[in-house]
């Protein structure tokens, strides 16, 4: 029997440079509860395009909202050349009648101990149409991930690892305790390690850097400050998720830098208390936000802030408040997004309610990325777009780069980040005028 594993992109597309940003960890961990009789390969539409005269008896395809409409194309695609078909992922299981229109079976949850069912049920002529995981499983000694299937010089890092899965928040926007739970399950350490022991070293630096996937890796302190020691004699490089809320316990961040924390994502979200409290992510402070970055600095790791416009309460000045404590802080680099209202979130749901959806599908449409898909409640949706669209590029102009580089160990790097993410930032905005100058000529 074969089976191919997809990951699609959003059109099919590579990433920066012809590579792909990070290795699918969830097809690999997928390929690892595969049957050992089995021919199985990973197809990642990032590195490779997908052949479909090469047609698998099983083909499973993993699918997240940005990329749900090619995975329905590749999976009608396969199902016209007589291939059975299994989605999965965080989008088939928020909607799987949805999916069901393009497939012949949808997993929902986390697939992994219901694959080797799927698979025997499919080869015996009994797959059911749905398999839905009722618990969450122990992750505490997870199977390692084949990373044997990859193609390892195809990505900028192909060394991922998860240390823990669920988040104990609800935030309103994020679909994670859908999908993963609200109890953070972690793998025990030596597990982590035996894990990291099996991933390549970069070639220049010779080191081996590894991104942790965790969605906060310190939401549990005491576990993170056991982990952070046991990885300071590996002498890795790594960089994570984590709240904010890390920075409220010095030794836990000092302990981070000597396991060699390089960089943070950080939901900073808002510098609105009303909009922290609309979105239920009650664990974060505005008042302690200067003082964490501060203290990040202090032990040099550096951090990508992530804010997130169109809250009820959010007006023209909340674009000017952000830019300017972005840039008083010196955050190395940032990200500014609009409000996506993601199937399966409290958000999706309330919006439907208030009726202020402006497509309840809004994933079907090719462009929708470059639109608001809901009405705002201080603004017009255009104009929320265009607000967050010139914040980016605001904050990656040359005059706000130079401000906020340190000119510190690495500082060149940095530059380089910012000067590449400013080069990302302007091809976006070209690309959404044209998205918008065209879609009047194709809708007619």
């Amino acid at each position: 029997m074969k089976i191919h594993l997809v990951a699609p992109t959003k059109n099919g597309e590579s990433y920066l440079f012809n590579k792909g940003l990070l290795a699918p960890l969830g097809l690999m961990y997928l390929a690892a509860h595969t049957p050992a009789d089995v021919d199985v390969r990973i197809i990642d539409e990032s590195v490779e395009p997908i052949d479909f005269t090469d047609i698998p008896d099983i083909v499973g395809i993993t699918t997240m909202t940005a990329t749900a409409p090619r995975a329905y194309d590749i999976a009608d695609m396969y199902r016209s050349k007589g291939a059975t078909v299994v989605m999965g992922g965080i989008h088939a299981s928020m909607l799987p009648e949805e999916a069901l229109e393009h497939c012949d079976c949808v997993v929902v949850g986390e697939a992994e101990e219901l694959w080797e069912e799927v698979v025997a049920d499919a080869s015996s002529g009994r797959l059911q149409s749905l398999y839905k995981q009722e618990s969450f499983e122990d992750f505490a000694r997870p199977l390692l991930p084949r990373r044997d299937l990859i193609k390892h010089k195809r990505y900028w890092s192909a060394n991922s690892v998860q240390t823990s899965r669920g988040c104990p928040h609800r935030c309103n926007f994020c679909s994670v305790t859908e999908f993963n739970g609200r109890k953070i399950r972690v793998r025990d350490t030596d597990n982590v390690l035996a894990e990291i022991e099996t991933i390549t070293r970069g070639n220049f630096l010779r080191r081996r850097v590894v991104p942790f996937i965790d969605d906060n890796i310190a939401a549990n302190p005491a576990r993170a400050k056991e982990l952070f020691k046991a990885l300071i004699p590996m002498k890795i490089l790594w960089g994570s998720q984590a709240s904010i809320t890390i920075a409220r316990d010095e030794e836990l961040v000092a302990l981070a830098a000597e396991s060699g924390c390089r960089f943070l994502f950080v939901g900073l979200e808002t510098l609105s208390p009303g909009s922290i409290a609309e979105m239920g992510k009650s664990q974060n402070k505005v008042s302690e936000y200067a003082g964490a970055l501060k203290l990040l600095k202090k032990y040099r790791i550096p951090v990508m802030g992530a804010f997130v416009f169109g809250f009820d309460g959010d007006d023209e000045q909340t674009f000017k408040e952000t830019l300017d404590f972005a840039i008083e802080n010196k955050i190395q680099v940032a990200q500014f997004a609009n409000l996506t209202p993601y199937p399966g979130t409290r958000l999706y749901k309330q919006l439907l309610e208030e009726n202020r959806l402006i497509e309840n599908v809004f994933w079907k449409d090719p462009a929708w990325e470059s639109h608001v898909v809901y009405q705002p409640m201080k603004m017009a949706p255009q104009q929320l777009f265009d607000n967050t669209r010139q914040l980016h590029l605001d904050f990656y102009s040359y005059r706000s780069i130079f401000k906020r580089l340190s000119f510190r160990k690495h500082w060149s790097y940095w530059l380089a980040f910012n000067l590449l993410y400013r080069q990302t930032v302007v091809a976006a905005r070209t690309q959404s005028l044209k998205m918008r100058r065209t879609a009047p000529e194709a809708s007619g």
